[in-house]
């Protein structure tokens, strides 16, 4: 009877794993499991293959962990055997929590990483564990536990393709609240998911009757729209546009998106600028087309000749509003106003009856990507739609051919809005 009770404490804590530094209220928190079997899944996929093994970048980081690690007396298979188990990233405000593992020599590696992180970055070795946070504070109340895997984390697990479940169980806009769902899926051909939205309360609904499609969208026809991205939004309200933005920038996604803005050449400053512009919404009806073109761009970092010019993207949107553009110059505290046109930047916006068309300098032609996105979209069912074609990304900077795109779709029903998206 002894040993059935040992042995039954000895499963229970290898099943608990980092789910037991779950503290008991939080924003938001990811888990993901077996990381080594679906990175390795992953890796077959078109596009991550192509990066990742094509142009050895998994090699590169490999060598510069290497040589941190080293100094400690840490080995890379041992780094590599605490990613391989399970991730869990718990947020709460601005703080965040990071546990991995279980591995071996968990000190020594705690070490090299928080010497790689830095003085203002929090490292522990805890067992067989290693966390990381921002404030030593919620740290602690994480590694005191006392919370528990959200039931509808756990039964999304039951998918075998499932490889990481985020949950957030209240986020709040004003007198709305919602609960929200982040699904990772690894398939045979493409990384997988979708962000769901459920509302929580009458203010809710109403948010999201707001982001229901008008089948009579027309913007995303505009001759003007070109390159390798796109992004259409058909809602009936610039304020469900407002809520989805001032979430997404809440959180860590933020800092994703902040630094991929800066990677492609556009604004640094995009988030602060958008967050001013919102603040004008009420103008505009949440109908918008957005176009951008960076296989030039990217082209252009990377060629080897002296003297070579970077080319800047071009960048176009169509957005369904009635402003002037001395409201928008006085909202941004900066421009020159000509006519009905502001000069900001490198940037035109040009106000023009009911449609306000802001684009760069730099032009595209580009339209084979544009015509994908089009038979993807349907104004009818979709009030979201963001696509990149990679295709051309691709050939220019690697001079092969490609089929990779990422995909994303926004649907919504009375009581959920659902963003479905894959990369293949």
């Amino acid at each position: 009877m002894r040993k059935l009770i040992l042995l039954l404490l000895l499963v229970s804590t290898l099943m608990l794993g980092v789910t037991q530094f779950i503290p008991q209220t939080y924003d938001f928190l990811l888990l993901s499991r077996d990381n080594a079997k679906y990175y390795e899944q992953m890796k077959k996929i078109a596009l991550f293959d192509t990066f990742i093994n094509g142009l050895g970048i998994e090699s590169m980081i490999q060598g510069v962990i290497a040589s941190q690690l080293v100094k400690y007396g840490a080995k890379m298979e041992q780094f590599n055997e605490l990613l391989s188990g399970q991730i869990l990233l718990v947020q709460r405000d601005q703080d965040f929590f990071l546990a991995m593992g279980p591995g071996k020599e968990t000190e020594k590696l705690a070490k090299a990483i928080g010497d790689f992180l830095g003085k203002e970055i929090w490292v522990s070795a805890q067992k067989s564990y290693v966390v990381v946070s921002n404030n030593r504070d919620f740290a602690n109340l994480c590694l005191k536990g006392g919370g528990v895997v959200p039931a509808e984390v756990t039964k999304r697990f039951e998918d075998s393709s499932m490889w990481a479940v985020g949950y957030s169980p209240r986020l709040l806009y004003d007198e709305a609240e919602f609960e929200s769902l982040l699904l990772i899926k690894v398939e045979s051909d493409k990384l997988s998911g979708s962000l769901q939205w459920k509302a929580k309360n009458d203010a809710a609904k109403k948010v999201l009757s707001e982001a229901r499609p008008d089948p009579s969208y027309q913007l995303h026809k505009d001759p003007n729209l070109s390159g390798e991205i796109f992004v259409f939004s058909n809602v009936q309200s610039m304020r469900a546009v407002k809520v989805i933005f001032e979430q997404v920038f809440s959180n860590t996604t933020g800092n994703v998106l902040g630094s991929f803005v800066q990677t492609f050449g556009l604004p640094s400053d995009l988030e602060s600028t958008t967050k001013q512009i919102l603040v004008l919404s009420d103008k505009s009806t949440g109908k918008m087309a957005m176009s951008v073109g960076i296989a030039q761009f990217v082209q252009s970092l990377f060629e080897t000749q002296s003297g070579t010019v970077t080319v800047e993207p071009a960048f176009y949107s169509v957005i369904e509003a009635q402003i002037s553009p001395q409201e928008i110059a006085k909202v941004l505290g900066r421009g020159e106003v000509s006519g009905n046109e502001l000069k900001i930047d490198s940037f035109t916006v040009k106000c023009d009856g009911k449609y306000v068309r802001v684009y760069s300098k730099q032009k595209s032609n580009e339209k084979a990507s544009l015509e994908k996105a089009l038979r993807i979209f349907d104004s009818t069912k979709h009030s979201l739609l963001v696509f990149v074609d990679f295709a051309p990304i691709i050939e220019k900077l690697l001079g092969m051919k490609s089929q990779s795109i990422f995909v994303a779709v926004g649907t919504v029903s009375s009581d959920v809005y659902i963003t479905d998206w894959y990369v293949k």
